[in-house]
């Protein structure tokens, strides 16, 4: 029986050991002891502002550019190299509309008729790139 005793304190001791140690560090830095149960409620988003206008004008335009190169190049990839571009004028163009408060278009990627139907509505709310 005492080897089972033993056993125990061999295997037991050394995790409550570690579980007092770090309670009472907690203690002494300051931090609750006992840390409470997270909330059941979800975390809330941070609010990013969105960037300058003046930023997002620089983007369109340089983006604009890209776009009218890649259409003349010959570069290997040039229709993943177009996509990336596209996307990410899309992504501008959006960001355009938060910072208008021009009403945003649905989905992720946008066709030739919804880009060109955003662009309208962005030039309609006084942005010129």
């Amino acid at each position: 029986m005492s080897v089972v005793v033993l056993y125990l304190v061999v295997c037991v001791l050394p995790g409550v050991t570690f579980l007092v140690a770090e309670r009472c560090y907690r203690a002494w830095t300051g931090e609750t002891p006992w840390p409470r149960s997270r909330s059941t409620q979800a975390p809330q988003a941070p609010v990013v502002p969105h960037p300058p206008l003046e930023r997002l004008v620089a983007d369109l335009r340089r983006l604009d550019a890209e776009i009218a190169r890649l259409e003349l190049s010959a570069q290997p990839a040039r229709v993943r190299r177009m996509e990336a571009v596209a996307l990410a004028y899309d992504d501008t163009l959006r960001s355009c509309c938060v910072a208008l408060e021009v009403p945003l278009p649905s989905g992720d990627r946008l066709d030739a008729a919804e880009r060109l139907q955003v662009e309208a509505d962005l030039a309609q709310a006084g942005l010129v790139w």
